[in-house]
């Protein structure tokens, strides 16, 4: 199935090229792919912040409301390439507006492939601030080290893995405590942690 970005949209004024069939004065307006193309970058480019390079391909495009054009779109950064609709959306005389769709997976990419578990990194675990420190707290508890603590550690997201340490805050009864937390024992979503108060350190 194919997904797609959401529309963007660009306008110009096209110079039109016209092809006489026979001898009928029947008028077939075109325009050349790379304008298209310019357009499609335009949109992109004020969208997203990057100009993109996208490729329609070699033969004149004609110029009629609807016309969808199959394009090529390449990242500047990653290289990877992307199929991309363009479409002449709206047509009035040399005006033309054209809406982009971008699918939203590279050429190439697996669309079977399983998703990864969004809390675990290659090799690393990954963990909240807040999950690190409701860990830290039992810890404690269980230690008697502290009856009713709280713990407070910096930051959003870890990446994790044995021997990471996080300096935080423990707190109990308004005091406050520094204390290291060090994660140990990863073994895929499970983890141990041990937290040392060097103030109430034996």
């Amino acid at each position: 199935m194919r997904t797609s970005r959401p529309v963007l949209l660009a306008t110009a004024v096209i110079t039109l090229a016209a092809a006489l069939s026979g001898c009928t004065a029947s008028i077939t307006a075109t325009v050349s792919p790379d304008k298209i193309a310019g357009l499609a970058e335009d949109a992109l480019e004020a969208e997203i912040g990057t100009r993109p390079q996208i490729d329609c391909g070699a033969d004149d495009i004609e110029l009629k409301q609807g016309t969808t054009v199959p394009c090529l779109l390449t990242d500047p950064a990653s290289g990877s390439e992307f199929d991309a609709d363009v479409t002449l959306s709206k047509v009035e005389g040399t005006n033309v507006t054209v809406s982009v769709q971008v699918a939203d997976a590279p050429n190439g990419a697996s669309e079977d492939a399983p998703s990864p578990d969004p809390t675990i990194a290659t090799g690393t675990l990954v963990l909240s601030a807040s999950e690190i420190a409701a860990t830290a707290e039992k810890a404690l508890q269980d230690a008697g080290v502290l009856t009713n603590p709280g713990v407070v550690c910096p930051g959003g997201d870890h990446e994790v893995s044995n021997g990471f340490t996080l300096d935080c805050t423990a707190i109990e009864g308004g005091t406050q405590y520094a204390a290291s937390v060090t994660i140990s024992d990863v073994d895929g979503s499970s983890y141990s942690v041990n937290v040392v108060i060097p103030e109430l350190a034996g």
